[in-house]
C-alpha cells in the first residue's frame, strides 16, 4: 500500500511537470555515506568514496520576487562497495529563496522508492547445504531532507543554467529487520540545472488546414 501511494505521488509530479513551458533538467554527481549528519570531513563528506549520479526534473507551483515553491522528480543510482547498489526514484517538495545577485538557497523534503542490490554473494540453507541466492534486489522506501546553495546564470547573461551544491540526509527502510530497521545516509551533491523552453502545440482551425 505504501508503494502504491509513492507511485501515485511520482505520477502526479510527472504529469504536472509536463504542463510547464519551462522544463528544468538536473544532473548531479554525489558521494553517499551511511552515517548521521555531522560525521565525516567537515561534518558532511564521507571519508570513503561511494559514488552516485542523479537525474531529475521539477514542476514550479509558485514564483515570487524572492521565492519559488516547486516539486522535483529524481532518478538516482549509487554504489557502496561490499554493501549495496541502489536505484532511487523519489519526489521532493522544495522552497527556494532568491537573491538579486543570482545566489539562492533552498530546502527540500521528500520520499520515494528504493531498490537495493547486495554487493556481496548471498547464500541460503537448502537440504543441509548452502546454495547461492539470486540477487534480484529488494524493494524499500526512502525519506529525504536536503539543504542546497546555488547560483543562477540567467539574470546576468541570459543562460538558463544553475549550479548547486546540495547536502542530503536520507533514510532507507527496512534495511535489516529486527537489527537495523532504519539506515541513515548522507550525500553531498554537485550539479547543474538547465531549463529547456518548449511550446505546447495546438490544433489548427479547419479553414487553416
Amino acid at each position: 500500500m505504501r508503494l502504491k501511494y509513492t507511485f501515485l505521488l511520482l505520477f502526479a509530479t510527472v504529469s504536472a511537470a509536463a504542463q510547464n513551458k519551462d522544463l528544468p533538467l538536473s544532473l548531479s554527481i554525489f558521494n553517499n555515506g551511511t552515517s548521521l549528519p555531522g560525521r565525516g570531513y567537515a561534518g558532511v563528506f564521507s571519508k570513503t568514496i561511494h559514488p552516485g549520479i542523479s537525474l531529475g526534473t521539477a514542476h514550479l507551483y509558485r514564483k515570487g520576487i524572492h521565492s519559488e515553491l516547486f516539486q522535483t522528480l529524481k532518478l538516482g543510482y549509487f554504489y557502496h562497495q561490499y554493501n549495496q547498489h541502489g536505484l532511487q526514484l523519489y519526489s521532493e517538495l522544495g522552497y527556494r529563496y532568491l537573491t538579486g545577485s543570482g545566489f539562492y538557497g533552498e530546502g527540500l523534503l521528500g520520499a520515494g522508492y528504493l531498490h537495493s542490490f547486495a554487493d556481496v554473494q548471498q547464500f541460503r540453507l537448502e537440504n543441509g547445504r548452502y546454495v547461492k541466492k539470486k540477487n534480484w534486489g529488494r524493494p524499500q522506501l526512502m525519506a529525504t531532507l536536503s539543504l542546497a546553495l546555488g547560483y543562477d546564470l540567467k539574470p546576468h547573461c541570459g543562460l538558463p543554467l544553475k549550479f548547486f551544491l546540495q547536502y542530503q540526509f536520507w533514510l532507507q527502510t527496512p534495511f535489516v529487520n529486527k537489527y537495523v530497521p532504519l539506515l541513515p545516509n548522507t550525500a553531498l551533491h554537485l550539479g547543474a540545472i538547465y531549463s529547456l523552453r518548449w511550446h505546447k502545440q495546438t490544433a489548427l482551425p479547419d479553414h487553416e488546414i
